[in-house]
């Protein structure tokens, strides 16, 4: 799920640098102006410009200021609903951003929804920020909750991609399915001869229990039993190199379920029966 170090897409930094761009949009200057006369911290600031630029600065004796800086664009934000302070917020941030997006690698979200994603999670940390509870390291706690949220979600996502299944579910899938009996041999029928059934695979869509990007490779490529590259070539035009990565992505999203899905049909062959 998370690994690195990963280049940070073109498309993140595309972001961000939208993000900047609606941040120092002349449109906004009343919106600052306003801001000024209810947050101290903004007086010596002629525009937003010139709070990223104080942001930016790194050195230790600057931190004071970047707190309050911080603080006050967090205070904005949960009370105005201008994208200015957003934008602003996450400009001033953008390095912080892109290294942890520099950590993340997931099967189970695409590269264009992780870097959505840190964003959006950063965006909402700072709108639920208690800002009366915690009153220092204001910039720690927000990189910290955003880090959380974010591996949260992408564990949230992955368990959704590799639920497990119950024996009445199997049972209702396969309703061919003979169980062993107490005197038989116990040694286990190989995966190769308790292959998923394409029978079996129609059910189990039926029953609409897969996540969709499942759904999709299997119909593809077990039920219309269409190569997996064909595949691949009808999702991704044009890019060779980004047609080899979803191909690679694919196959091993597609041997994880359906190996998967053997194992657990090998359990409901091998369990004894119980009861009368």
């Amino acid at each position: 799920m998370v690994g690195g170090p990963s280049p940070v897409s073109d498309f993140f930094g595309h972001l961000l640098g939208l993000l900047r761009v609606e941040a120092l949009a002349s449109r906004h200057q009343a919106v600052f102006a306003a801001g000024r006369t209810r947050r101290p911290d903004f007086a010596r600031h002629a525009s937003l410009e010139s709070v990223l630029a104080s942001l930016a600065d790194a050195r230790a004796e600057t931190y004071p200021e970047r707190e309050a800086l911080t603080r006050a664009l967090v205070a904005e934000v949960q009370a105005s609903s201008s994208p200015a302070w957003t934008a602003a917020l996450a400009s001033a941030y953008a390095p912080m951003l892109r290294r942890l997006r520099r950590r993340l690698l997931s099967n189970a979200v695409s590269r264009e929804d992780l870097d959505q994603l840190v964003i959006a999670t950063f965006l909402a940390v700072a709108r639920g920020f208690p800002l009366a509870r915690w009153g220092d390291w204001t910039a720690a706690r927000l990189r910290q909750q955003t880090a959380r949220e974010v591996f949260r979600h992408l564990r949230k996502e992955r368990a959704e991609q590799h639920e497990t299944y119950t024996q009445a579910q199997l049972a209702e899938w396969l309703p061919d399915t003979r169980h062993a009996t107490p005197v038989e041999s116990p040694r286990r029928p190989s995966v190769r001869r308790s292959f998923v059934k394409r029978d079996a695979v129609l059910v189990h869509l039926a029953q609409a229990t897969l996540p969709r990007s499942d759904v999709e490779v299997l119909m593809a490529t077990v039920v219309r039993r269409e190569k997996l590259r064909t595949y691949v070539s009808r999702l991704v035009e044009g890019d060779a190199a980004e047609a080899e990565r979803t191909y690679q992505r694919l196959k091993r999203q597609r041997t994880r379920l359906m190996q998967r899905l053997r194992t657990q049909v090998v359990d409901a062959v091998a369990q004894p029966a119980t009861g009368c």
